[in-house]
């Protein structure tokens, strides 16, 4: 059973792959086909700061589920590897979010 698990895991991700390359060539043939091109609808979307602060709320909380896991549960000590490690990156991500945010309005 192991063994099996070896050859689907990576048949499942190449799997994955291939549909999303072929669902997103179908949307950009649906974008030509109604006059719109792909290239300019790419250059007009700017990105937005926002999500950097979205993924550092949501990598704050799985870091700081890992740590209260740990202190509640008793569990491995090595789930404070983890724990920090989202948590750090979460902090990291949203300071990066208010720097960003103070450039834009001093710029």
């Amino acid at each position: 059973m192991p063994a099996l698990v070896w050859v689907l895991v990576p048949l499942a991700g190449v799997c994955v792959a291939i549909i999303a390359i072929y669902t997103e060539h179908r949307q950009k043939m649906a974008m030509i086909e109604k006059g719109i091109k792909p290239e300019e609808l790419r250059q007009a979307q700017v990105p937005r700061p926002e999500g950097m602060l979205i993924g550092g709320l949501v990598l704050i909380g799985i870091g700081f589920a890992f740590l209260l896991a740990q202190i509640l549960g008793e569990l491995s000590k090595w789930l404070y590897i983890p724990g920090f490690f989202f948590l750090f990156i979460g902090i990291a991500l949203m300071i990066s979010y208010y720097l960003i945010k103070k450039s834009k309005k001093e710029g």
